[in-house]
């Protein structure tokens, strides 16, 4: 897969493209790409999609909570996996998000991408919004500068549109089959190891204490997860706890700790890689530190023996 960050050093060649923020990469997305690149192998062109560097909505809104599904690494290696040949990242800013979806198309798209086919969403628009704009104007704006114009169909699953919002209310309420099974894969986040407070390690469970690599990363409902966690080459299996750990007390600050079953190395500084395989309970009170341990060690007995 060709990764472009720079339009502008890019030699354009002719291909069929998309475009869309594609956050979290779910099965919608797939099933979008999936369609694209038939309408590419009928016309011998490579598959493109064009997406951002930074997510519209921090553009517009710089004070919203933590919404994104994957950072920008993720997504291109997704977008790969999903069969892109070409992945392009837009330096979404103020100048971009004035043009109109006529300018888009001719600037952007036809001139510094060669794009020959646009495969656009059944209900997607792009551009400086306009009112009364539709697919029929993209297609008209289409056939002045030579692209051919079509729209995507819906992807459902039990009836429910499949979008990075259904996603994202799953995640928020802990539902991590649900999330699942609109993403078609784990719902991960990458984050550096930093030293904690050691409480983990007082009570028996040390902890790898997490920050994510991407400060807007959309962290699950708040509770105790089995996790997969990845270093690199090494995969671990993992208890991680998202919330305030009420039964501490203190400043109350929303923390990630991982515990790595049978993993004693020093990874401070170093990069992790988890995704979560299911929620095991909710963030609890404890009466004392007691009780607290030996939940922790009930947890870690369900993840090693799979009930």
């Amino acid at each position: 897969m060709e990764h472009i960050k720079d339009i502008y050093k890019y030699k354009p060649v002719p291909c069929a493209a998309t475009v869309g923020s594609f956050d979290g990469v779910h099965l919608g997305h797939m099933a979008m790409l999936d369609e694209l690149r038939a309408h590419a192998v009928e016309r011998g062109l490579p598959v493109m999609v064009v997406t951002f560097a930074r997510h519209p909505r921090l553009l517009f809104d710089g004070n919203c909570e933590p919404f994104l599904l994957s950072d920008n690494e993720t997504k291109a290696s997704l977008l790969s996996a999903a069969g892109a040949d070409i992945v392009v990242e837009l330096d979404f800013d103020t100048q971009m998000a004035g043009m109109d979806a006529a300018r888009f198309m001719k600037e952007v798209l036809k001139e510094r991408l060669g794009v020959e086919l646009l495969a656009v969403g059944y209900d997607h628009r792009f551009g400086k919004p306009c009112e009364g704009e539709c697919f029929e104007c993209y297609a008209a704006y289409g056939r002045e500068l030579g692209i051919d114009v079509v729209k995507l169909s819906p992807f459902s699953i039990d009836g429910v549109a499949v979008s990075s919002s259904v996603v994202r209310r799953a995640l928020s309420a802990g539902d991590t089959d649900a999330a699942y099974r609109f993403l078609g894969h784990r719902y991960g986040f990458d984050g550096i190891v930093v030293h904690g407070a050691g409480i983990g390690r007082g009570l028996g469970f040390p902890t790898a204490n997490i920050v994510p690599v991407e400060e807007m990363t959309l962290l699950p409902a708040d509770g105790v997860y089995e996790v997969a966690a990845f270093l690199g080459d090494v995969q671990c299996e993992g208890v991680m706890n998202i919330g305030v750990k009420p039964t501490i007390g203190g400043n109350r600050l929303r923390t990630i700790e991982v515990h790595l079953l049978d993993f004693s190395a020093d990874i401070y500084g170093k990069r992790m890689r988890v995704e979560l395989v299911r929620r095991l309970r909710g963030e609890q009170f404890f009466d004392s530190m007691d009780a607290l341990r030996a939940q922790i060690d009930a947890d870690v007995a369900r993840v090693r023996n799979k009930n």
